[in-house]
């Protein structure tokens, strides 16, 4: 029992975690790290958010703070040191520059279906997506998230908001845009495959020109957009 209480105040403390979900407890250990929480949490040393999650409570000269959404939706982020989820969305768009709007609800994808909820006020929602989900691969689904959207991002020009996505993924490296290509054709719409193999074109990389050719020829996509190799890639 001193065990899990010790690895649990080392979670919350040392590794300077804010919340503690305790589905990172094994089958086994649960009993247990419940019942230390249950001791943790009378003495004042956590916080109860909701069933499951635990936090370490912080104090202002108000008095004590409650568990912000910020952190509260971590839990829908990691299960300990695992990705499970990223925000996409309107917060996605304005922390890439290409919209000065926030919205009151945050998207969250994910690989498992779940209800929308709500918490301190902010909406979730919650988007599944079908490709496994990792830490190293968020950022690329982040960019084709936003490929997906570029149509319809918030106070944002498509023209500006084109350039800058090219310019961002220019700038990754051969095998990075490769892995993007990768993931585009195996989760993503033909409008984003289109968007990206135009962004790319100008790397000269064999596959790109594959994907041109196998485009549907009766397929145009209507996005108000005018690049210079649009044609080729049915953009308008």
């Amino acid at each position: 029992m001193n065990n899990i209480a010790a690895n649990i105040k080392s979670i919350l403390y040392n590794q300077n975690n804010k919340v503690l979900d305790t589905k990172i407890f094994s089958n086994d250990s649960n009993y247990a790290a419940f019942k230390a929480l249950e001791r943790m949490v009378k003495k004042g040393e956590v916080k109860r958010a909701e069933k499951g999650l635990y936090y370490i409570p912080q104090k202002s000269i108000f008095g004590e703070l409650p568990l912000s959404v910020k952190d509260f939706i971590q839990k829908y982020l990691y299960i300990g040191d695992k990705r499970i989820g990223y925000i996409t969305g309107v917060n996605l768009f304005n922390r890439y520059g290409l919209t000065t709007q926030l919205s009151n609800t945050i998207e969250i994808a994910t690989n498992t279906r779940k209800n929308p909820r709500e918490y301190d006020g902010i909406k979730i929602k919650f988007i599944q997506n079908k490709a496994p989900i990792t830490e190293e691969n968020v950022k690329y689904f982040e960019i084709l998230d936003i490929l997906k959207n570029l149509k319809n991002i918030p106070d944002s020009n498509i023209q500006e908001s084109y350039a800058l996505m090219k310019r961002i993924i220019l700038e990754l490296a051969y095998e990075e845009i490769i892995f993007l290509l990768d993931l585009a054709e195996k989760y993503y719409t033909a409008v984003v495959l289109a968007l990206l193999g135009s962004m790319v074109e100008e790397k000269n990389i064999l596959r790109v020109k594959k994907i041109k050719e196998n485009l549907n020829k009766t397929t145009v996509f209507k996005l108000n957009l005018k690049i210079e190799n649009g044609k080729d890639w049915r953009i308008i």
